[in-house]
C-alpha cells in the first residue's frame, strides 16, 4: 500500500478522481491491492468478460492491466503481483472505452463515432490500420487485415462499457438493432482472431446474447460470478480497515462515533453487494465509500442514486420496464442460477431481475447449490433508498415526494401534527395518475406508504410481530415512534366501521408499546377508501 507520508486523513489521497492506475501510483494515492487476482489472470493468454455496476472500478481495473502489459512491473513496486509475474515482454495495448462514445442519434453517426475510436486507439497502440481498399472500406475490415497481416504483434485488447452502445438505443429498437448489428460483425473478427491476442478483457454493466460474444463457449470466460473473483471489484471490510484506517478514525472523531461504530453505518449503508453464486463474500460500493470518508462532516449520503446508479437511458427503460409492481419492493426474489448467468438481451425477452440485479440493484443475499438457486435483495440501506425514489418517481411522474408535498419524511413525520400528516399524504395520492390507478388493496396501500418514507431514509418495520399479532408499519422518525395500522375500504365496505376496527387492534394488540419506549409514540389509525383514492378516515393516540 502507498500512503501519505503523514499517514493522515487527507482526502488528497483517496482515489476518488478518475484517475488512471498509473497517474493513481505516481499521485502516491490509495490503491487497494488486487494484483494477486489480476496476475491469475493475465499470466495466460485467456479471454475474459466481467460485469459490475457503475462506478464500481471496472476502468481502474482495465487502467492496470494496461500499465501490467505496456510497461511490466512499473507502476507495481511494493504490490503483490511484484512477486509474481513473470512475463518479461511488453505488449501493443488497444484500449477501448465505449461509455465515451454515447452521444449519437442515429447508425450514421454512431458509426462514424465507431470507426474514430478504433483508430484512434490503434494509434495510441504505437499500429497502424492498412489504408482504405475501396471508398466504403468498414472499419471493422480494416480491424481484420491489421490483425492478419501482422500475426507477430500480439495486442492486448480491452474494452471498457462493452454495452454502452446498445443501453444508449435502448428506446429506439431499430437503432438497437442496426447497431447491434456492426458490434457483431466487430466481435466475430475479435473471436476469429482470437489466437493472435496476448489477452483480452472486457467489461460492461448488462450481459447483452445479442452480440454472439457469447455463443462460443471456448472463446470468452464470463468471471463475473466466480467465487474466487468476486472482490476483484469493491472494497472488502478487511480491506476498509486495512487501507482507509486514518480516514475511518477521522469520521468516527467527526461524526462522534467509536470506529467500530462508523465501520458498522458504513456497511449499513453502502456493503452487502454480493456477485458470486456461493455467496461467499461481498464488497463496499468504492465510489459511495470513498465520497463518504472524502467528507463525513456531512454524513452517509446517498451517492449511488445521485452519482453511481445508471446512465439516463438505463435508469429510464428500469423505471418503465422493471418497476411494474411496487408491492414488490423490498421482497425477497429467488432465480436460477442459469436464469442469472444467461442473460437473455434486452428486446422484450429479458428478465426485469436480471436486468436489476446486473445493474446493482440487486444483491444475491444467499445461494442455494443443491437445487442451483439465489436469493436477491437490496444489498444496503442506499441502494434500497435508491430503489424507492426510482418507484416513486415512476409512481408521480418524474417528480419527487418533496416537491408535492412541500415536506420530506423526516420533516413531515418528525414535527408535523398526525392531522397536517395525513393531509400531506393524501396530496401524494392524488397526485398519481388516475390510469391504472396503483392502489388496489391494503397491500399496496402500505408498498406505497413504505416507499415514501424510504425516499426519506425513513427504514419503517413492516408487519413487526408482537405477543398478540403484527402491526402495518412502525418507524422512528427524531423523537418519534409511530404505529400506524391500515384499512382499505373498498365500494361496499364502511369506512367508520373500518376505521373503529383498526384503532379496536391498535390498543387490543397492543402494538409497538414493547419498542423505543423512551420515545414519543403515535397510534395512528388510518382508512383508505378506494373510491376517493385518499385517506378518508383517521384517528390517533
Amino acid at each position: 500500500m502507498v500512503m501519505n507520508i503523514n499517514n493522515k486523513a487527507d482526502p488528497l489521497f483517496l482515489p476518488t478522481a478518475k484517475s488512471g492506475f498509473s497517474e493513481l501510483r505516481a499521485l502516491n494515492k490509495i490503491y487497494v491491492d488486487k494484483t494477486e487476482m489480476i496476475w491469475a489472470l493475465a499470466r495466460d493468454s485467456n479471454y475474459y468478460f466481467f460485469s459490475r455496476p457503475r462506478r464500481f472500478g471496472k476502468t481502474l481495473l482495465l487502467s492496470t492491466f494496461e500499465s501490467l502489459f505496456k510497461y511490466g512491473l512499473k507502476d507495481f513496486k511494493g504490490l503483490a503481483i511484484e512477486k509474481l509475474w513473470t512475463d518479461k515482454k511488453t505488449y501493443p495495448v488497444i484500449r477501448l472505452d465505449f461509455s465515451q462514445y454515447s452521444d449519437f442519434k442515429d447508425l450514421h453517426s454512431f458509426t462514424i463515432n465507431f470507426a474514430s475510436m478504433i483508430e484512434d486507439a490503434v494509434a495510441l497502440a504505437g499500429l497502424k490500420l492498412p489504408d482504405k481498399e475501396d471508398p466504403d472500406d468498414k472499419i471493422t475490415f480494416r480491424f481484420k487485415r491489421m490483425l492478419e497481416r501482422n500475426p507477430e504483434i500480439s495486442p492486448v485488447l480491452l474494452i471498457d462499457e462493452y454495452d454502452a452502445f446498445l443501453n444508449h438505443s435502448l428506446k429506439n429498437q431499430e437503432l438497437f438493432d442496426d447497431i447491434n448489428q456492426v458490434l457483431r460483425g466487430f466481435y466475430n473478427i475479435v473471436k476469429a482472431q482470437s489466437s493472435q491476442f496476448r489477452f483480452i478483457f472486457i467489461t460492461g454493466i448488462c450481459k447483452h446474447n445479442t452480440l454472439g460474444l457469447f455463443s462460443s463457449g471456448n472463446f470468452i470466460q464470463d468471471i463475473s460470478a466466480y467465487p474466487m473473483f468476486s472482490t476483484l471489484a469493491g472494497y472488502t471490510e478487511d480491506e476498509l480497515r486495512h487501507y482507509f484506517m486514518p480516514y475511518l478514525e477521522n469520521a468516527a472523531k467527526i461524526l462522534n462515533l467509536s470506529v467500530e461504530q462508523c465501520i458498522t453505518k458504513i456497511k449499513q449503508h453502502y456493503d452487502g453487494f454480493c456477485f458470486d453464486l456461493k455467496a461467499s463474500a461481498h464488497v463496499l460500493a468504492p465510489w459511495s465509500t470513498l465520497n463518504f470518508l472524502s467528507h463525513p462532516d456531512i454524513g452517509f449520503l446517498n451517492y449511488w442514486y445521485n452519482s453511481a446508479g445508471l446512465p439516463t437511458v438505463l435508469e429510464q427503460y428500469i423505471k418503465e420496464h422493471s418497476l411494474k409492481n411496487p408491492e414488490e419492493y423490498g421482497q425477497d426474489r429467488v432465480l436460477g442460477v442459469d436464469d442469472l448467468t444467461n442473460y437473455r438481451g434486452l428486446n422484450g425477452e429479458f428478465s426485469d431481475t436480471v436486468m436489476l440485479y446486473q445493474t446493482g440493484y440487486l444483491s444475491i443475499k444467499s445461494a442455494f447449490v443443491e437445487d442451483m438457486t439465489v436469493t436477491l435483495n437490496y444489498p444496503n440501506a442506499e441502494v434500497s433508498e435508491s430503489m424507492a425514489k426510482l418507484y416513486t418517481e415512476m409512481v408521480l411522474g418524474n417528480r419527487t415526494v418533496t416537491s408535492v408535498i412541500g415536506y420530506g419524511p423526516v420533516g413531515l413525520f418528525g414535527t408535523k401534527s398526525p392531522d397536517d400528516v395525513v393531509a400531506s399524504l393524501n396530496k401524494l395520492f392524488l397526485s398519481v395518475d388516475y390510469q391504472d390507478y396503483p392502489v388496489k388493496s391494503e397491500a399496496t396501500l402500505r408498498a406505497y406508504l413504505q416507499l415514501y418514507l424510504k425516499v426519506g431514509g425513513i427504514n419503517p418495520l413492516v408487519e413487526t410481530h408482537n405477543a398478540k399479532g403484527r402491526s402495518d408499519l412502525e418507524f422512528k422518525v427524531q423523537d418519534r415512534y409511530w404505529v400506524i395500522e391500515l384499512k382499505f375500504a373498498k365500494e361496499q365496505d364502511s369506512p367508520q366501521k373500518l376505521l373503529e376496527e383498526a384503532v379496536a387492534q391498535l390498543k387490543s394488540k397492543q402494538y409497538g408499546e414493547q419498542n423505543e419506549t423512551k420515545l414519543q409514540h403515535i397510534r395512528l389509525a388510518l382508512v383508505f377508501s378506494q373510491k376517493d383514492r385518499q385517506f378518508v378516515k383517521l384517528e390517533y393516540f
